[in-house]
This record gives C-alpha cells, structure tokens and sequence, in this order.
C-alpha cells in the first residue's frame, strides 16, 4: 500500500491502490453506504492524526484520498466521499454504544468490588492484629492484594477504558465532519 502522509497545509493524504482495498468486500450495500475496510478504516484513522511534532493540532484538517483514475469512474467520488462520511459516523455510534456498555459493567464491578472488599479488609483487619505469625501475615498480604486487583478493574472500566473510547469516537466523529476530497492518483 502507498504510503500515507499529511502535508504542511493540514491535509491528510491517504492514496489506495484500488477500491477493492478502501471498501469492505463483504458488504453488498450501495457504494455510498458501504462500509470501509478494516484496512482503510486504519489508514484513514491514522494518517488523520497530525503526527508532526510541534503542532499543537491532533488532527488535519482534509482528507484527500486517491485511488487509480481506473477506478474513479465519473460521479465515483461523490460515493467515495459519502461512504467516508457514513462509515465514521456509525463507527462513532458503535464507540458510544460500547462506553455505554463499559460504564454499565463498570457499576457492577464496582458493587462486586464493595462485595469482596468489606469482607477482606475486615480480614486484613484482624490479621493485623496477630502480628508475628508468619501464615498471618502472607494471608494479610494476600488480603491486601486481592483488594487491590479488585478496585482496580472498575477503576480502569469506568476511567480509563471510557476515556479511550470517548476520545476514539470524538475523532471518528471529526472525520466524519472533515473536508473530504477523491483524487486520481
């Protein structure tokens, strides 16, 4: 595959060497709603993430997409453009339908964790006070990190789990919304 790159005026340019590798061979939809290929869902996803250092922006501006003038047939590029479009913003509605789903395994983590967690800091409790055993002291240590490994997993649903999803979708949204162009290569 051609190699991606952004230009200096913000635009993100993203050539493919056919169609075939920008549209998902499996969807029969039309081609102004057909969904993109995991492949170029990828490259569109991080060619469009400015990666040039010093920029204060994360994300171009435009994309321009070129494919071999074999392939754009006329009108071609209006279908391109919106199948671009659709696709980002469904790919958007899934992210938002999975942090949902995320923050709701994330509650219930959190009442198991209220469950596990009482009964063993009650345990680490009374450990505490028969110092000098030795088998009281790895169950008091194993008290102390089984509780921790169990706050953990909501903490890192709820916080950082749905954090990189929303910020995911926020850019699969802006996608969706950019300036898109179709040129032949």
């Amino acid at each position: 595959m051609p190699e991606q790159q952004t230009s200096a005026d913000g635009t993100a340019h993203v050539p493919f060497r056919t169609i075939a590798h920008l549209f998902d061979a499996d969807d029969p939809s039309p081609e102004d709603r057909r969904e993109l290929s995991d492949r170029a869902e990828e490259q569109i996803f991080h060619t469009v993430l400015d990666p040039r250092k010093r920029s204060r922006k994360v994300l171009c501006d435009r994309i321009e997409i070129t494919l071999p003038a074999t392939d754009l047939t006329p009108g071609r590029d209006a279908s391109i453009i919106s199948a671009v479009r659709s696709h980002f913003r469904l790919r958007s509605g899934e992210v938002q339908r999975s942090m949902r789903l995320t923050q709701r395994v994330g509650l219930r983590e959190i009442r198991l964790t209220v469950a596990v967690c009482i009964p063993s800091f009650i345990g680490i409790a009374l450990c505490s006070q028969l110092k000098g055993d030795p088998l009281v002291e790895v169950i008091e240590n194993v008290l102390v990190i089984f509780c921790w490994v169990t706050i953990w997993q909501p903490f890192q649903s709820l916080v950082f789990d749905r954090w990189t999803q929303s910020e995911a979708s926020k850019v699969y949204r802006k996608i969706a919304d950019m300036d898109i162009s179709v040129r032949a290569a």
